[in-house]
């Protein structure tokens, strides 16, 4: 098969229409081969879609499709791209059309535009007859653009879809190089259906089943691996697995940590609290099972510099990790994801910052989606249907703002607003004015608690409260040291979202805390240990779940429903690691149960008398004048 992968091309200008591309490549000119309906362009006569076509535009189709052809082997790729769409956009019912989506998935392929290259080719096999001979290129150029973009699993399932009793060595080659990094539960799903009883597939489930601990069903599917004519890797494996003797196969789990540990005084304190967390979650989650062996973990000091995080992650790699923990500040965890090679995950605790366009990275202090988005299914069963969102101009603040309004239109709900302030800002009227003229149910604030300290008197000087709208805020609102400066009169009534449960303690959270009283016989002194336990309880859970490669880690964290952690039950979401909130409604600096569609109840006081007459004027409605929560089912202390 040509290879497709090349990178050449002819340069083009930007800008350039495809006509003058054309004509760049002389593609219009007599010189061009033409190509008969029957004999190339159009084999097999199929078009892309049904309906009417005039007969008299097949010679233009036919020229478009020869056109693109030409372009094909010339290795003018982003030609080819453009007049094939061109295809389908003008001539989609032209008899011989389908052969655009064929010519596009290599060009596309050639070009790096997997996705396009991929769904072309999943496309075009629909127009293949049995017995093509097109069909185990189209399949295998399918699962390439799959595997390039990651998606083991559904790579591996089209390989083996390719029709016929023999594989060809290309696709046998493909699932050779790839099974291992698939996940124990793609593995099951390939292995549950016909096309997944391959030798290699079959051994590499053994040697899956052997580490679980699951001895005879391992030597099962070796025993089925052998009689499927197992070769090369496949072989060993499954006599290794009858044999039970895995020595050559079975490695160390190791997790890398990228810590400051010989940083700044401050540095090398937090850097002592993640580590202790660690250490919890290795206790707890690192004793083997099965016939795996213990994880490891390999800790290397970043000495609280971009330069040394760099360093640190070039000696984590050489010791072949599955995972790394940190690093833990924003630059240095940047400058470690523009240097990961292929599927790693990367945890950092404590950075506040996830870098834009990194795969695998993820923070534990990064903004959190899960809050906003359970405020917007609140206000949405509470019937509140309009919202204004007031936030900072920080990287955070937009971004939770964006979140918040996706979720509530989602819902139904309907954004009057989005008003940003100038972060570090500390007087607000022209934002609550703003508010104030768009008189929406409600008012969304997903600020920090020195903004919320600020903010909340002036919400209620502007008399935002006396119009009914009810205030919405994240996990800044119940911050225990804001609480106690603010007057209650301010926060009284606003519904929150936090991971932590506003009836009792989070279960993660009382099991971790015992864990650590335990192993270090003294009181738990802050919350950095709960995010270096939580960071590396992931990584071990992934483990734990069948990972034996850093893609298949990657993936496995990908699907994992949720685990329940010292900081909330956390699972990963759209690239970032998102926590489970739960709303309640502030009171006296408590923080209560909020049934579902229960709204903060306003407080009503008589209407004001006419200072000329000293009488309530006739028909006057009695004022709003704050929010009480509705009577709780239970609460504890805001901030735990």
């Amino acid at each position: 098969m040509r290879n497709l992968l090349s990178r050449a091309r002819t340069p083009v200008a930007p800008g350039l229409s495809i006509f003058a591309l054309i004509a760049v490549f002389g593609c219009a000119s007599p010189g061009v081969p033409t190509v008969e309906p029957e004999a190339e362009a159009g084999r097999g006569g199929l078009a892309i879609a049904g309906g009417a076509f005039s007969p008299s535009r097949q010679a233009e189709a036919d020229s478009l499709i020869a056109q693109a052809l030409a372009a094909l082997d010339q290795e003018a790729f982003e030609l080819a791209e453009a007049l094939t769409l061109e295809i389908e956009a003008e001539f989609s019912a032209a008899p011989g059309s389908a052969e655009a989506l064929w010519i596009r998935a290599r060009a596309a392929m050639a070009n790096g535009n997997l996705e396009s290259s991929q769904e072309a080719a999943r496309r075009f096999r629909i127009y293949l007859a049995e017995g093509d001979d097109r069909i185990a290129e189209v399949i295998l150029l399918e699962g390439d653009a799959l595997q390039g973009l990651g998606r083991t699993g559904e790579a591996m399932a089209a390989w083996l879809s390719a029709p016929g009793e023999s594989m060809s060595e290309e696709t046998f080659a493909r699932l050779e190089d790839h099974v291992e990094d698939l996940t124990y539960s793609e593995l099951r799903r390939l292995v549950s259906s016909e096309e997944g009883l391959v030798a290699p597939v079959l051994a590499e489930f053994a040697f899956r089943q052997y580490i679980l601990g699951a001895d005879a069903p391992a030597q099962l599917y070796a025993s089925r691996a052998l009689d499927s004519g197992a070769t090369g890797r496949a072989l060993v494996l499954a006599e290794a697995v009858l044999a039970r003797d895995l020595s050559e196969f079975l490695i160390v789990p190791r997790i890398g940590a990228i810590l400051p540990t010989s940083g700044s005084p401050r540095l090398r304190q937090f850097a002592t609290g993640i580590q202790e967390g660690i250490s919890v979650a290795f206790q707890m989650f690192g004793v083997p099972q099965g016939n795996r062996l213990a994880p490891e973990l390999v800790v290397q000091d970043s000495g609280g510099d971009i330069i040394g995080a760099r360093i640190a992650f070039t000696a984590i790699e050489a010791s072949q990790v599955l995972g790394v923990i940190g690093p833990l500040q924003d630059g240095a965890l940047s400058e470690v994801a523009d240097r990961v090679q292929g599927g790693l995950a990367i945890i950092s605790p404590t950075s506040p910052v996830v870098p834009d366009g990194s795969t695998g990275v993820y923070s534990l202090s990064s903004a959190d989606p899960g809050g906003v988005r359970a405020l917007a299914r609140y206000a949405i069963s509470s019937e509140l249907y309009t919202a204004v969102v007031v936030f900072p101009e920080s990287t955070d603040g937009r971004y939770e703002a964006r979140a918040f309004s996706e979720a509530f239109q989602s819902e139904g709900g309907l954004i009057l607003g989005e008003i940003s302030y100038p972060t570090g800002a500390t007087f607000f009227e022209e934002q609550l004015r703003q508010t104030e003229a768009l008189r929406p149910d409600v008012l969304v604030l997903p600020i920090p608690p020195r903004d919320v300290e600020l903010m909340a008197p002036q919400v209620t000087f502007f008399g935002l409260d006396s119009l009914e709208i009810r205030v919405l805020g994240t996990s800044g609102w119940t911050d225990e040291a804001m609480l106690a400066r603010v007057d209650t009169r301010h926060t009284n009534g606003v519904v929150t979202a936090s991971p932590q449960p506003p009836e009792r303690e989070w279960e993660g959270y009382r099991r971790f805390v015992e864990a650590y009283e335990t192993l270090f016989q003294r009181t738990l002194p802050n919350l950095r240990p709960a995010l270096g336990y939580d960071a590396a309880a992931l990584l071990l859970e992934a483990i734990r779940r069948g990972a034996s490669t850093p893609r298949g880690l990657l993936d496995t964290l990908k699907a994992m429903p949720g685990f329940s952690g010292a900081t909330g039950r956390l699972f990963v979401d759209e690239g970032r690691v998102v926590r489970d909130h739960f709303v309640g409604c502030l009171q006296d600096r408590r923080v209560l149960v909020l049934a579902e569609g229960a709204r903060a109840n306003p407080i009503l006081r008589p209407p004001l008398r006419d200072p000329a007459t000293d009488l309530i004027p006739e028909g006057a409605l009695d004022r709003v004048v704050g929010f009480r929560c509705p009577m709780p089912v239970g609460s504890v202390p805001a901030g735990l």
